[in-house]
């Protein structure tokens, strides 16, 4: 009976012990094997240690492979990741992180030049691009299509921006006349341009994310004086501010027909959708 007794109080006193993992049974099964071996049970113990070692050195591999401190997505570089992401998106990404990194190093360095002033912008306002025979303008270049949700809510932003200022503002819509696209990509030597973008005075000032932050500053209104204020009641009777008109020499048809030939020919007067640029409100 004392025996008994001591077998029981030992295997009492280790069921009462918390059994977190396998490696708390596996020692739990080998310190009873002595007990099953008068018994016969030697080789049932010992294949049922073999398992339990087995799951364990699985467990243990499976926790090496993944290691919760750092995600599956934290594995792969920058430039795989947004290789599979839309360009517009992916060029948005990359402007809105280096405009940052360069409202961080105009607080670090002290911001404006002291001597600068609207005539004459300060250099961070510069990005080295130029706008020719626009000293005098301000040119947009923005798309009216709604085909990319984020890119028309930024054209729209920056226009309402300037429409506040009550400035005219040359906007050329990308969508109407593919010429432009061609033009921004050469003016920004890329091949691939995120919208809008904006020109002041001839100087690339940027894109929304630029204007919005020289609004909220209050740079973008010293940046426009000197501009004459238009009435935002006035509307072009010609185009509606849709800044074009069907051509009129082939309707919109784009075709025009040669009597010397007797054939039809391309119209040379207007764009690829057979339109012009309003002459009541567009210059050029």
């Amino acid at each position: 009976m004392d025996g008994l007794d001591d077998d029981l109080d030992f295997e009492m006193g280790d069921s009462l012990k918390p059994k977190s993992s396998f490696s708390d049974h596996a020692i739990l099964f080998s310190s009873k094997s002595s007990s099953f071996q008068h018994l016969g049970f030697d080789d049932s113990v010992k294949k049922l240690q073999d398992s339990f070692n087995s799951m364990k050195s699985e467990e243990i591999a499976l926790q090496n492979s993944f290691s919760p401190s750092k995600p599956l997505w934290k594995h792969l570089s920058e430039e795989s990741f947004l290789s599979k992401m839309d360009p517009n998106v992916v060029s948005s990404y990359r402007r809105a992180l280096s405009s940052r990194q360069l409202g961080y190093t105009r607080e670090s360095t002290g911001a404006r030049s002291v001597g600068s002033s609207p005539m004459n912008p300060s250099p961070t306002h510069n990005n080295g691009f130029l706008l020719h025979n626009t000293e005098d303008k301000i040119v947009l270049y923005f798309t009216s299509l709604r085909g990319i949700r984020k890119t028309y809510e930024d054209c729209c932003s920056v226009r309402m921006i300037f429409r506040g200022f009550r400035v005219p503002v040359d906007e050329k819509d990308i969508s109407m006349d593919a010429s432009y696209r061609k033009e921004l990509q050469s003016l920004l030597k890329l091949k691939v341009v995120s919208l809008p973008q904006v020109f002041i005075r001839g100087k690339h000032i940027g894109g929304v994310e630029e204007i919005r932050q020289l609004n909220e500053t209050g740079e973008l209104a010293k940046l426009l004086e000197g501009f004459p204020v238009r009435d935002p009641r006035l509307v072009c009777d010609s185009c509606g501010d849709a800044r074009f008109v069907p051509c009129p020499n082939c309707n919109g048809s784009r075709k025009v027909f040669d009597e010397e030939e007797e054939q039809l020919r391309r119209c040379l007067d207007c764009n690829e959708n057979g339109l012009i640029r309003c002459p009541g409100c567009c210059s050029s």
